[in-house]
């Protein structure tokens, strides 16, 4: 995860499964929380109906500050005596971040609910996606690209004490186009490369 500027992410809490209060299984009142702190979180409604097996279908959004490496799940019950907790999970950020699929990319997991002895207490179901910012245009009318994009090949090489001009570019031909800037890559080899 670039940890350069915080994100959005879009969670749907789909459902849980096997929800159980002292051995016994949930009659109704379900409701689940995700939190990035004590803080920053936010919940579903309540399923009236759905017992141990709630379904709620709920987009929550909540920015994620720079460093934080897990959300917390929860599913509570609400009761004549308040709300109880269910079961608590973690949703380590690396299952939707630190992965060779675009951030944007959909990701439908499931996580292991544990009540508040540690042992299993169901299951719940979401989908995740970190949100992309909006493009915004310029005043000329063109697309503003935000800064971890400068990877394209309109970008500059921006070094303390460097300014580049036309006579400095460097023009790649490959086949009848040429192309005009630097490429900065790592090269990567197989481990039993000699």
């Amino acid at each position: 995860m670039n940890n350069s500027s915080s994100r959005t992410l879009e969670i749907r809490v789909l459902s849980a499964e096997d929800l159980r209060i002292g051995g016994r299984s949930v009659k109704k009142n379900a409701f689940a929380i995700v939190k990035v702190d004590p803080w920053n979180y936010q919940g579903t409604k309540v399923d009236p109906l759905g017992g141990s097996y709630p379904k709620w279908d709920e987009i929550l959004e909540l920015i994620l500050p720079v460093g934080s490496t897990s959300l917390t799940l929860e599913v509570q019950c609400k009761t004549s005596s308040g709300d109880r907790l269910i079961g608590t999970g973690n949703l380590p950020l690396s299952d939707i971040i630190e992965d060779y699929t675009p951030e944007h990319y959909l990701r439908f997991l499931s996580y292991i609910l544990k009540d508040t002895k540690g042992k299993r207490n169901g299951i719940i179901n979401l989908s995740v996606r970190v949100k992309m910012p909006k493009q915004v245009r310029s005043s000329q009318g063109k697309p503003k690209v935000p800064d971890y994009a400068a990877c394209s090949s309109n970008a500059e090489l921006k070094v303390a004490g460097y300014q580049s001009s036309p006579a400095q570019m460097i023009e790649i031909p490959i086949g009848k186009r040429k192309f005009e800037g630097a490429v900065i890559g790592v090269p990567v080899w197989p481990p039993n490369h000699d």
